[in-house]
């Protein structure tokens, strides 16, 4: 009887990510997440975070979709907003961003920068998705942190 294995050169894992958090943030655990890193709150609503979800998609799925997927998802919340679509490099993988907003009862203003990368691998599309979250009163403040942050990811296979 043969053995499967995962990962192998057959089922391949997904790619590795690595991310450079400043000093005050710690790595936290989040259900359904690559890696997750969060600053460590002194108080406030809203804490900026980073988290790194990878997905395994059927061949036909495009970034396209995935920017279908998270436009649905924001355009149910109030005020809720979505920039085009831009392109960026970071460490040679090529990348589609996109910033949005809404209003959260608790916290106030929400802005997600979300960057996509995708690899074909058969008949399968591996898909990494980069979210970073800032909210509340500091948001301007805060946004550039979350720039800096997203631009230390680096994804290898």
């Amino acid at each position: 009887m043969p053995t499967l294995k995962y990962p192998s050169e057959q089922f391949p894992g997904p790619p590795s990510v690595t991310v450079d958090i400043p000093d005050g943030w710690s790595p936290v655990r989040v259900p359904g997440t690559l890696l997750a890193a969060r600053r460590a709150e002194e108080g406030g609503s809203f804490a900026p975070n980073l988290v790194v979800r990878g997905f395994t998609r059927s061949a036909e799925f495009t970034i396209g979709r995935a920017l279908a997927e998270l436009k649905a998802f924001v355009t149910e919340r109030p005020d809720g907003e979505m920039d085009e679509p831009f392109e960026v490099e970071i460490d040679q993988v090529p990348f589609v961003g996109v910033n949005v907003s809404w209003t959260d009862d608790k916290v106030g203003d929400v802005v997600q920068a979300h960057l996509f990368a995708g690899a074909r691998r058969g008949q399968v599309v591996d898909l990494i998705q980069v979210t970073g979250s800032v909210g509340g009163p500091e948001v301007e403040a805060e946004y550039g942190t979350i720039q800096e942050l997203m631009q230390t990811v680096r994804v290898t296979r």
